[in-house]
């Protein structure tokens, strides 16, 4: 009995540290890969198109990346405590193109640092979010997920705007 108690300890801490391997080894390249196709999706759509909502309740197709932007804010807060904001606010009702393209690659750029300077500790530190008990890796998941779920919103706002859309890149 002991015996078997101790093969599944060595399995259970054996995947521990494969699932921290991965994000040391391959996470950094996983969000890269994200932030190229979400950039490709943001740039397809001609700036006359930034304003473009298809309903009234809907966010605006520069409305959706900056949404990216201020969730990257507060989401990378729960892992450093110090709250980065990308843009102001007040400045965004007459922002370009351009100006949307580079809030969101600074935003996803302090993303990759922080990915490429985050420590065993500090990924695998507790924290509560949402009523949940995870870990701050679990901030980054949930960052790539949340971003590939506008970029999908605007990708639908591509095509009724007659737009060719960038070919997925999922992995």
């Amino acid at each position: 009995m002991v015996v078997r108690w101790i093969a599944l300890l060595m399995i259970m801490a054996g995947t521990n540290l494969h699932a921290q391997e991965y994000f040391e080894k391959q996470y950094a390249g996983v969000w890269q890969r994200n932030l190229n196709y979400s950039k490709a999706v943001a740039e397809a759509m001609p700036e006359a198109g930034y304003d473009f909502r298809p309903t009234d309740e809907a966010m605006s197709f520069q409305e959706q990346w900056l949404h990216v932007a201020d969730n990257i804010s507060m989401l990378t807060s729960r892992i450093t405590g110090d709250r980065k904001n990308f843009y102001r606010k007040e400045d965004a009702t007459g922002f370009k193109k351009a100006d949307v393209m580079a809030i969101l690659d600074r935003a996803n750029a302090y993303v990759l640092d922080l990915i490429q300077n985050a420590s065993g500790s500090q990924l695998n530190e507790e924290i509560e979010f949402g009523g949940v008990s995870m870990t701050k890796e679990n901030i980054f998941y949930l960052l790539r997920d949340h971003q590939a779920h506008h970029r999908a919103q605007c990708l639908v706002y591509l095509r009724m705007k007659g737009v060719s859309a960038p070919g997925y890149v999922g992995w």
